[in-house]
Parts: C-alpha cells; sequence; structure tokens
C-alpha cells in the first residue's frame, strides 16, 4: 500500500531522535549532577533536547498522516458496491466532501 512505505522511515526517525533527546538529557543529568554544570554546555543540551522532540513531533505527525490513510483505505474496503457506488456518484453535502 501506497501510504505505508515511508511509515518504517518515519518510525525509525522517531525513535533516533528520542534516543539523541534522551542521550543529551542523560548528559545534562550528569553534568548537574556533578555540580559542575558549564551554562554554555547546558544551554546547548537543552536547546539539542527541544530540537530532537520537535524532529520526533515531525515523525509522528508523519505517521498519523499515514494512519488516517490507512483507516480510510480500510474504511472504503468495508463498503458493499452499492455503499461504494454511492459514495463516488451522490453529491456531496454540506461541509463533507
Amino acid at each position: 500500500m501506497l501510504a505505508d512505505d515511508c511509515a518504517p522511515s518515519h518510525a525509525e526517525s522517531l525513535a533516533q531522535s528520542l534516543r539523541y533527546a534522551l542521550t543529551y538529557a542523560d548528559e545534562l543529568r550528569a553534568m548537574l549532577a556533578d555540580g559542575n554544570a558549564d551554562p554554555d554546555k547546558a544551554a546547548d543540551l537543552v536547546q539539542g533536547i527541544r530540537n530532537m522532540l520537535c524532529t520526533a513531533e515531525d515523525e509522528l505527525d508523519a505517521l498519523d498522516d499515514t494512519q488516517q490513510v490507512i483507516d480510510a483505505v480500510a474504511a472504503i474496503q468495508g463498503l458493499s458496491d452499492a455503499d461504494l457506488f454511492r459514495a463516488m456518484t451522490d453529491t456531496p453535502t454540506s461541509g463533507n466532501p
């Protein structure tokens, strides 16, 4: 199916982004626990965490879009021939394409 061809790469990118965020968070935690926090490095780590979480959110959006297409295809496949014909030929109602 066309919709899920990219899903594995989005899932892998999501996992990788979260691993990076966790690595940065662990490094920040260790630096703060040692009591010798470098403010510039801490700020860089926080920004890195933020960037990885934004990237993860983008990947989640792509996976959500893929899931919506998969759900729509499943709904179409569940229609009877008559329902499918009506869906293709009936005039759309207001607000529903």
